[in-house]
């Protein structure tokens, strides 16, 4: 028997599959989409990891040439079958990687390399059952040859009951460990390991729940997705709803439909808003039937989800990015909420659209596929507005609440009145006012550490990265220097480098000196820190949350983890900081990204009883997109944006490939990307615009320099064609030492 097997490498040149004679001993655990070890070189250690993709009887090149055997299998369980090899096919193509790349994605976690290939044991419970038959058992109490109370009870119980856990019956019961070995060792009944069973509703403590009885705007939202849920027919939705209008209530009824079908669902969050809050509104609803996955989790509490999945044990599954490639099958709906989160773009190879495979698994399928959103990606609404998508839009809070009432504050102003603080006249009054009537406030300000970077005042001199063309951030709880991209770290200094000078400055501040400033304000605000600085260990972004909540802390202060996905009855004050610095981002998605920010975490305030309001601090009242926030207008500000796209040729009126050049030697990384740009400038058809090479923001990060060639230009089976030919050329003359990797329609482009 040949196993046909691709090779986990990064070379163009070996994607594609290698015949291997599978050994005797090997042949009843060989199976597609199993991993395999395999001898790839011409030594005998080159050992490499593969997938099976196919298996026959005889190869074509056994008489030619001797064929090597796989050493050894790494899976005891295949997540890859036909239709996962062909899916993988299709992202290869679509995102110019390799096969091997996309089968990856469709792995569990902790499988990406020979390393990691020890199986994780599945937590298991220890069962109690009975040997012998009752009519025998029974026989030998009669007989008095069974005579101890302890043992007696213990069979009667068990006559009761199929099987009982052995820690209900110590614990239940009162029955040593003792009482049952001794009745094992006489032969009446014997212990058996079972895979543990996942019981999510006792684990995090929540009750059941049943479906709210829905508004107008509700219902109506319900009976249209529901239309295209019963028809089992591809379709996609763009559930466009406020803040606190009620969208998961939405998807929670029409998950039931697709339940009641008998078919599957995956929903989609977020990463950063994969709360204890969010997974809970979800189990209270529909149980144990569901299997969570995301980062946060250990690697062998993940693989015990892939296997609940994998056996057909859930029939929802709930998760980041990753999970829209978990093996679960006969999915009726995919919902993706907060679409227009930027973490649903792969910001490694692959780097896919969560959106976009997720289109092509609801249409293979017969699908629905529901984005859910307040401030709808640009491309998004534009499809939404042509038709191309259904629009189904949610206006109001339910239960009659109000939305927050916005106000922009001017920073010039302030100033000219002496105001040198970060914080606002106007927010200083209104957090005091919380601070006296016992309601919360959440400060926003997208930048962690103290202090944005260090500088001399006698000679300019700015503390950058040794390995990144950054500066770095002062960080004073540990006194440390830090580069947010390599994780540098340097001792905090007193005096220039370059000039010996101690007149060092720091310029803008972050969220740990945000803290300080409101407790020297304040002196007795309590206050917690939300950023990725607090937020490293485990479970630590659910438990500030929850000391938040539980303690009535007075502020919260952090960056974009807490404008999503946190219902707090008692925040009634948002204060919006660092506003412009976002919106002077060189990125063409930056107005987008800001706008979303701002009116997510502006809707975190009055979600109770309570009126919220809200305060955005800016040098620049007058910017429009500012004021679609305050109006609530997210249609004025898509009106405005579409528009720029159009002029400028952006996305959705164009498709963008990004070609990066990544190496350690500037002028090979230079030579490689201008070979590529002079490939595709040849012979060059009117179907797309190639721009010169030029070296993004930061050209230098963990000292790796890195150039980019943007392409512009409508996709096409055509283009793709056409672009896959002049790599194939480029590849045939490219140094291996400087790797380029394609992005489609990237998020950033400087």
């Amino acid at each position: 028997m040949i196993a046909k097997i691709l090779i986990n490498t990064s070379v163009k040149s070996l994607n594609k599959v290698y015949d291997y004679k599978i050994p005797d001993e090997l042949l009843d655990k060989v199976q597609i989409g199993k991993r395999v070890e395999v001898n790839f070189g011409k030594s005998r250690t080159d050992n490499e990891e593969g997938i099976i993709v196919k298996i026959i009887q005889d190869s074509e090149y056994s008489g030619k040439y001797k064929l090597k055997e796989i050493i050894s299998i790494l899976d005891e369980i295949s997540y890859i079958d036909e239709k996962r090899l062909k899916f993988a096919k299709y992202i290869s193509y679509l995102y110019f990687c390799n096969v091997y790349d996309a089968l990856k994605l469709m792995l569990p976690p902790g499988t990406k390399s020979k390393s990691s290939s020890k199986s994780i044991n599945t937590k298991q419970d220890t069962i109690i059952k009975l040997k012998k038959s009752e009519m025998e058992i029974m026989q030998d109490i009669e007989s008095n040859v069974i005579t101890s109370p302890k043992h007696i009870r213990l069979l009667r119980f068990l006559f009761e009951n199929d099987y009982v856990l052995q820690s209900d019956i110590t614990d239940g019961l009162g029955i040593s460990s003792a009482v049952i070995n001794t009745v094992i060792k006489n032969g009446y009944i014997e212990k058996e390991k079972v895979d543990k069973k996942v019981d999510l509703l006792n684990e995090m403590q929540v009750e059941r729940t049943n479906n709210l009885p829905p508004t107008d705007e509700q219902r109506e939202a319900i009976r249209k997705i529901n239309s295209y849920i019963f028809d089992e027919v591809y379709k996609e939705c763009l559930l466009f709803g406020v803040t606190g209008s009620g969208k998961t209530e939405v998807y929670l009824q029409v998950i039931q439909s697709v339940i009641n079908q008998g078919r599957k669902v995956v929903v989609l969050v977020p990463e950063i808003s994969l709360t204890y809050q969010t997974v809970t509104r979800f189990i209270s609803r529909f149980g144990n039937n569901i299997a969570v996955l995301h980062s946060k989790m250990t690697v062998a509490k993940r693989k015990e989800e892939y296997k609940r999945i994998k056996k057909g044990e859930v029939d929802i599954v709930i998760g980041a990015r990753s999970a829209i490639f978990s093996p679960i099958e006969n999915i009726g709906l995919v919902i993706i909420d907060e679409e227009h989160d930027s973490s649903y773009y792969s910001q490694t190879t692959p780097k896919y659209s969560t959106k976009e495979i997720a289109r092509y698994i609801c249409k293979e399928n017969n699908a629905v596929l529901l984005l859910g959103s307040a401030t709808p990606e640009i491309s998004t609404f534009y499809k939404a507005k042509n038709g191309s998508i259904e629009l189904i839009e949610m206006k109001k809070r339910p239960a009659g609440a109000i939305l927050p009432d916005i106000n922009l504050v001017d920073m010039k102003e302030e100033r000219l009145l002496g105001n040198t603080s970060i914080v606002s006249r106007e927010l200083k009054q209104e957090i005091l006012k919380n601070i006296e009537n016992k309601e919360q406030t959440m400060i926003f300000l997208n930048r962690r550490g103290y202090t944005s970077y260090l500088s001399c005042m006698d000679c300019s001199y700015i503390f950058k990265c040794p390995n990144c063309d950054v500066a770095l951030t002062y960080h004073k709880n540990s006194d440390l220097l830090l580069c947010h991209y390599c994780s540098h770290v340097e001792r905090n200094v007193v005096e220039c480098p370059k000039c010996g000078g101690n007149k060092l400055s720091s310029s803008s501040i972050g969220t740990q000196k945000l803290e300080e400033e409101l407790k020297s304000i304040y002196p007795n605000i309590t206050t917690l820190r939300m950023d990725a600085d607090t937020t490293v260990a485990r479970d630590s972004h659910q438990k500030i949350l929850d000391k938040f909540k539980n303690e009535n802390i007075d502020v919260l202060i952090g960056t974009q983890m807490i404008s999503k996905g946190h219902d707090i009855e008692n925040v009634t004050l948002v204060g919006v900081l660092g506003v412009d610095a976002m919106l002077a981002i060189n990125d063409y998605t930056a107005t987008e990204k800001t706008y979303s920010n701002i009116s997510q975490v502006a809707g975190r305030a009055g979600r109770g009883k309570k009126e919220g309001r809200v305060y955005i601090q800016t040098n620049d009242v007058s910017n429009y997109i500012l004021d679609s926030v305050v109006n609530g207008d997210y249609e004025y500000f898509y009106n405005k944006e579409i528009e720029y796209r159009k002029i400028f040729s952006y996305p959705p009126f164009i498709d963008i490939l990004m070609f990066e050049f990544v190496g350690r030697n500037m002028n090979e990384v230079k030579i490689e990307a201008q070979k590529l740009h002079q490939i595709l400038q040849r012979d060059r058809v009117a179907e797309y615009k190639v721009f010169s090479p030029k070296a993004p923001y930061i050209q230098k990060i963990n000292n790796k320099y890195r150039i980019n060639v943007v392409l512009k230009t409508v996709l096409s089976t055509s283009t793709y064609k056409n672009i896959y030919s002049k790599l194939e050329e480029y590849n045939g003359v490219k140094k291996n030492n400087i790797s380029m990797t394609v992005v489609k329609n990237p998020l950033f482009i400087s």
